[in-house]
This record gives structure tokens, sequence and C-alpha cells, in this order.
């Protein structure tokens, strides 16, 4: 017969049984990897595929297109006390490259270019006329449908979630989903100021056969 558990373990299995159990009442199928301890779990949900992202984000916010791709996140805090996640922090790796985060408005601006001057390079007159940016409508669409879908609920209170996406710049490589994780650093619990073990969410349930 076994040692008897501690009442911290048997606290924190429980915890971390509920979060497992929220996670699959609020994510159903739509969800596929999730990274789960002491009471926290994230899921990550990728959108490579330009048409993907166009259903979801709109015809003009399809970020894939330009080089970027979006990463819908569901985090559960089943602990009894808040979490703050850094955003700002989460990357996207794969084996030998690491992926930042990339401003809404550098997207929009790639996705949809200010039109090119005529003038030649190093000229220092006045444009007799200055392009029409027809691109503006386009642009300012892209940001309010990447804007409107972005994660920014940083302190997740008991029993509470936050979703939504983050985009990330790609720098010209592909991803490959079966070797890509997303990768959260920094977790705490705001009241004690505890840190939580790092999270690692595979992608590779997402790869193509």
């Amino acid at each position: 017969m076994g040692a008897p558990r501690s009442p911290i373990a048997a606290a924190t299995a429980l915890l971390l049984s509920l979060g497992l159990m929220s996670f699959a009442q609020n994510s159903d199928t739509w969800f596929r990897s999730r990274d789960g301890h002491q009471g926290v779990v994230i899921a990550a949900r990728p959108v490579p595929d330009t048409p993907e992202a166009e259903e979801i984000f709109g015809k003009n916010a399809a970020a894939p297109r330009a080089g970027f791709l979006p990463v819908e996140l569901l985090i559960v805090n089943e602990r009894a006390e808040p979490v703050r996640v850094a955003l700002d922090r989460i990357q996207v790796a794969q084996e030998g490259e690491t992926f930042e985060q990339i401003a809404i408005e550098e997207m929009a601006l790639a996705l949809h270019p200010l039109p090119k001057s005529k003038q030649p390079v190093g000229s220092t007159r006045v444009p007799k006329k200055i392009p029409k940016d027809k691109n503006r409508t386009q642009r300012e669409e892209a940001e309010a449908g990447l804007r409107s879908r972005q994660l920014r609920l940083e302190v997740i209170p008991p029993g509470g979630q936050a979703r939504g996406y983050l985009y990330f710049d790609l720098r010209g490589s592909s991803i490959r989903l079966s070797e890509a994780f997303v990768y959260v650093p920094e977790v705490v619990v705001e009241e004690s100021g505890e840190k939580l073990f790092f999270f690692e969410v595979s992608l590779k349930e997402y790869a193509r056969p």
C-alpha cells in the first residue's frame, strides 16, 4: 500500500482534473492540441491557410497570404485565484526557428501596401502629385478584422477563460506543423506571484498527412 497523498498534492490533482473537464466542455473538437498543469489548461489551433483565414477574418485580412500565422488560443483557469499570462512573450517555434508576434498595423500594411512614389530615389523635390492610397479602405478593414479577434485578456479570473488569436511573423519561412509548437513562457498567479511551469502546445495534430 502506497504512502498517503498530501493535501496539497491531492488539491493539485483535483484542480488539474477540473481544468481538463472545463477544457473538454468549452473546446469540443475545435482544439486538438493542449497542455495542462497546475490548474491551467492552454489549447491552440493554427490557421495556416488563406481560404480558412478569409472565412474567419474576412477577405481583406487573410494574414497567411502575406506570410503571417494566426493562432487561436484558449486559456482555462481552474485555480482558486486569478492568473496573469504574459501574452506578449508567447512564441511559435519549430526546430531551429522561433517566430515572434507582429503588430496588427504591420500585417495590414503588408497585406495592403501604401502606394509607391514615382520620385527618383534620393530626390529632394516635392512631388507634384501625391499617389492616391487605393488600399486604405482594405487596410482599415484588415486591421478591424484582425483586432476584433485578437487575444487581449491577460488576467484570467478563477474559473474563467480567455480566447482569441495571436499573430506570428514567419519571416518567409514555411511553418512545419508536424514540428511546431506554441511556447508560453510566463504564467503567474496574480496574488502570490508564483510562477507556473511553462507551457508547450504542440501543433502536430494539425499537420496534414
